[in-house]
């Protein structure tokens, strides 16, 4: 879900381009043709469409391809946060690292700007989140360790609703079964 490239920026300058793959990833492709203008110096990146509530082995990636994916305010948006962390585990290489940023608490003014929208209010998993589509910290750090990922851990800065949230895949290869 990488949309506008927000996060892509910030990463980007960053990257040595002679050890970096980049993989750019959205649902849609229609953020491509922006994204390739605002990367263009980054001949190191790729675009590809991915659905990552759908097995990502249909959709042209293999397993375990992936050594760091990151996901910026895009996981809460899935209908089953279970099958979609299952999906990211097995696009991940051994030691492989997930790093997600993902508001973790409601807050007023975030209801009144994507609340409207059909695709904020979409989760099934009410078990998990039984009423609202954000999970505190402790249940991604739980979620993740019950969807096959180590080291599960969460930081937020200060008062702030936004935690980052690391895990990484274990050291040995798993057999991956798409889910």
């Amino acid at each position: 879900g990488a949309g506008t490239g927000a996060t892509t920026a910030w990463i980007a300058e960053v990257l040595p381009p002679e050890r970096t793959e980049y993989c750019y990833t959205d649902i849609s492709a229609a953020f491509f043709t922006r994204a390739k203008s605002k990367f263009k110096d980054y001949p190191f990146f790729q675009y590809r469409t991915l659905d990552i509530e759908r097995d990502p082995g249909g959709q042209g990636f293999q397993p375990g391809q992936f050594d760091i994916i990151i996901a910026a305010n895009v996981l809460h948006a899935t209908t089953d946060l279970g099958s979609t962390m299952r999906h990211v585990r097995s696009l991940l290489a051994p030691s492989g690292v997930v790093l997600l940023v993902e508001a973790t608490r409601p807050e007023a003014w975030v209801d009144l700007t994507f609340g409207l929208t059909e695709g904020w209010w979409r989760f099934r998993d009410h078990e998990l989140r039984p009423s609202y589509p954000l999970i505190s910290q402790k249940k991604w750090v739980d979620l993740l360790t019950a969807t096959g990922f180590c080291g599960a851990d969460a930081i937020r800065a200060g008062d702030s609703q936004v935690a980052i949230i690391l895990a990484r895949a274990p050291h040995t290869a798993i057999t991956h079964h798409w889910l």
